[in-house]
């Protein structure tokens, strides 16, 4: 028994090691990802034109750029592994390693060229193919698992916050579609991986990517009103969040046997986005195209009807042809900027109720309706307007609690067709 005991001690020190460095290299690789795709971002939509002698960034360019993304994409299909499982599958933690250069081309020109979709996918298979490289002799068992820790490490370097992608894995845990017994390994993974941005004696960090919106008005006090309008957002928001999954769905069965109808219909929204929005609504192409989370700030003081009510839906429109259209690239910060613009409709209808409030409400409940994981979407909620004051929480708890009905009522009435968003693929 003693033995046992040593030789059962040892083996877990090892897994915490492997987890330990895991989370180093994930975070490395992560940010090396996020640094391409900023720097091929601002070198294709500033630093280019500029060079050319443009100004600002014309439609027409923007136009460009897109279709060129496009053909990266369908350059990236052509490839083995054929950029790999759609994201409307699942959260990927065990995509072969032959199929990494197809998946991650095909993210870097979906991001690059600015369809609406976030970085968190592609940030999974960083973080996977790293683990499955580290552990390419060893069994397995112990290879998922590095596979499962280094995709932990590769999607948190995007969040600037361990504990929402924990409360993610606690929640795969919790529903038996992620392993309990690497429940202290991947918070090992995650502290180190969190070293390496924050920076640790005279390093100073590689940068965190902070989800925080900067200029939301203060919110210290929770009136009764916000509850109820609060309500009223985060169920018009489930609906449109899990009116955009189905319309992915869509895409994606029409498309199933001809890539490029669906490439074709992810270019085209985004282009036609471009047009009315950024040509004739004179919106930044920072709530435009991309994933939405930087044109956040912006979005929160447009008084519009008329312009939120066009951004919605051309948003809407192009993240579902991406999502479902072969592009690759993850959901979360497409539904987040849904789920704020909804809010912030809400607050022009209903002045007297604070816009932070609405807001993280409907950012609360259009994660829990597209992802299924109504912990993850609350954290969320409450991480990106903790700026305003703790009175957050209970609005981004009701967000939650109201996006997840609305998924569980919808899905249990209208069966979907493919995957959930809420397990680990394995």
């Amino acid at each position: 028994m003693p033995e046992a005991s040593t030789s059962n001690s040892k083996e877990q020190f090892k897994t915490l090691g492997l987890a330990a460095g895991l989370g180093i290299l994930g975070a490395i690789g992560a940010s090396a990802f996020l640094w391409l795709t900023e720097e091929g971002q601002r070198a294709l939509f500033h630093t280019l034109p500029a060079n050319l002698g443009l100004e600002g960034t014309p439609s027409w360019w923007v136009v460009l750029v897109l279709l060129v993304g496009a053909v990266g994409v369908g350059a990236a299909q052509l490839l083995p592994g054929s950029t790999g499982p759609s994201p409307l599958g699942g959260f990927h933690f065990s995509t072969p390693l032959n199929a990494v250069p197809s998946v991650l081309l095909a993210g870097l020109a979906t991001l690059v060229a600015g369809y609406t979709l976030g970085p968190e996918a592609p940030l999974i298979i960083v973080g996977t193919s790293i683990g499955a490289l580290a552990t390419r002799r060893a069994s397995p068992e112990v290879r998922a698992a590095a596979m499962l820790l280094g995709g932990v490490a590769g999607i948190s370097a995007v969040f600037g916050n361990p504990f929402i992608t924990g409360f993610m894995l606690l929640e795969f845990m919790a529903m038996g579609t992620a392993p309990v017994v690497l429940l202290l390994p991947v918070l090992v993974t995650l502290a180190t991986s969190d070293l390496i941005q924050v920076g640790i004696f005279s390093f100073h960090g590689l940068g965190i990517h902070s989800l925080g919106v900067h200029g939301v008005p203060a919110y210290h006090h929770l009136e009764p009103g916000a509850l109820v309008v609060g309500a009223v957002v985060a169920l018009a928001a489930g609906l449109v969040a899990v009116g955009a999954r189905r319309c992915a769905e869509l895409v994606e069965h029409l498309s199933s046997s001809q890539r490029l109808l669906g490439l074709g219909l992810a270019a085209t929204t985004a282009i036609a986005a471009v047009f009315v929005d950024h040509g004739h609504g004179h919106l930044p192409l920072d709530q435009v195209l991309f994933s939405g989370s930087e044109g956040i700030e912006g979005l929160l003081s447009q008084g519009s009807l008329a312009i939120l009510g066009l951004l919605l839906v051309t948003k809407l429109v192009a993240f579902s042809a991406a999502l479902g259209g072969g592009m690759r690239g993850g959901p979360i910060f497409p539904a987040i900027f849904l789920g704020v613009t909804i809010g912030v409709i809400g607050h022009v209808l209903v002045p007297q109720v604070s816009v932070t409030a609405v807001v993280v409400a409907g950012t609360a409940a259009s994660a829990a309706a597209m992802l299924k994981l109504p912990a993850t979407a609350a954290m969320l909620g409450a991480v990106l307007f903790a700026g305003a004051g703790a009175a957050v929480a209970p609005l981004a708890i009701v967000g939650a609690v109201v996006g997840m009905v609305v998924r569980l009522i919808v899905d249990q009435r209208w069966p979907s067709t493919s995957d959930e968003l809420e397990g680990v693929s394995s």
